[in-house]
């Protein structure tokens, strides 16, 4: 019930304030991510990653960013240990909706590849993917504001050697969640 209440206040004071953001403003940042998984008795997923972001508001709502960033993967199973580093490159545009003195929130699109390596095989990944981001943008400042973004809907494509695998959906989990940190100029 409290998480409801929070949720519900929060909603009003965003749609309350409705101050526009300045077109023209250029904004550098990014974000962390960490997560680790388990199967009993099997696999152990460790995933770190980190992506600077840089963008561009052209109009009150609507601006054009890029991430790039660094990702990290580590599988255990039976004792195993498979490593994975890459490269992420997500150009996207941003629409920025129920803007306010204590932020707004954001529906990022783009279209994003990653390719990771294996560092003890051959092994490379490839990924593709083209969807939208939901977010929203806290504003601790005039010149910072904190980040988060939870979920995915679109289309995802991966290709390691010879498998392949085309996923389409709504994603809400938690290796789904983006924390991060803007300043704007």
């Amino acid at each position: 019930m409290k998480k409801l209440i929070i949720c519900l206040s929060l909603l009003v004071g965003l749609t309350t304030g409705m101050k526009a953001q300045e077109s023209g403003q250029v904004w550098l940042g990014g974000s962390v991510g960490a997560s680790s998984s388990k199967v009993k008795d099997g696999i152990r997923l460790n995933q770190f990653n980190i992506i600077p972001e840089a963008g561009y508001m052209f109009t009150d709502s609507w601006g054009v960013g890029i991430k790039l960033g660094y990702l990290h993967n580590e599988n255990d199973r039976d004792g195993f240990r498979e490593k994975k580093d890459g490269l992420v490159v997500n150009p996207f545009a941003r629409y920025s909706f129920l803007k306010s003195d204590l932020g707004n929130l954001f529906i990022d699109g783009g279209v994003g590849y990653s390719y990771l390596k294996n560092q003890s095989s051959a092994l490379k990944t490839h990924e593709i993917e083209v969807g939208f981001r939901p977010g929203v943008a806290i504003n601790v400042s005039d010149k910072v504001t904190l980040t988060g973004k939870y979920g995915f809907l679109g289309y995802q494509y991966e290709k390691e050697d010879d498998r392949k695998t085309n996923t389409f959906g709504l994603d809400f989990d938690l290796s789904q969640i983006q924390l991060g940190m803007i300043f704007t100029f």
